[in-house]
Parts: structure tokens; C-alpha cells; sequence
């Protein structure tokens, strides 16, 4: 996930600690990251497959306006870009 997430926002190796640190990455943040939990959440594990296609139904939610019906109050407020990296 760091690696990823370092590359997206155009950070040098070893600046993907402090971005976390001063960052709010939760649904409400500047940079909103794993807005339903993530994988563990779901009770998963494994990158590829259903985790794929549920990634990318959690991303289309979102930008949709529809996450908020789906678990209540996660919904990312005017969100107009999504990725999802599996």
C-alpha cells in the first residue's frame, strides 16, 4: 500500500512516513484512502479477484454519491476522482 500510495501522490523515497503522519487519509480527510475499510474489513485477503471487483465497486459508489447507502456515513463529501490498484 505505501509504495502505491507514494507513487500517486509524486513522493520521494522515505517521504511516504511523514505524508501519513500529517495526512488525514480517513473518508472525511484531504486524501481519503480504503473509504470502506479495506480488505481486512471485508474479510479478505487475497489482492486479486473478488477484492478487485470490490475495490472498484467501492470506488464507482463513491463518486456515484452512493456509499453512504451502502454503510452509513462514509460517503466522501463532492468526491470526483477515484483509483483503485490491485
Amino acid at each position: 500500500m505505501c509504495v502505491e500510495s507514494s507513487h500517486v501522490w509524486g513522493l520521494q523515497r522515505g517521504d511516504i512516513g511523514p505524508f501519513y503522519e500529517n495526512t488525514d487519509t480517513t473518508y472525511k480527510g484531504t486524501n481519503p484512502i480504503n473509504t470502506d475499510g479495506g480488505q481486512l474489513s471485508s474479510g479478505q485477503l487475497n489482492p486479486m479477484g473478488a477484492s478487485g471487483t470490490q475495490q472498484t465497486m467501492e470506488m464507482v459508489r463513491q463518486l456515484r454519491g452512493e456509499a453512504a447507502l451502502e454503510m452509513e456515513g462514509h460517503q466522501v463529501p463532492d468526491a470526483n476522482v477515484g483509483l483503485a490498484m490491485y
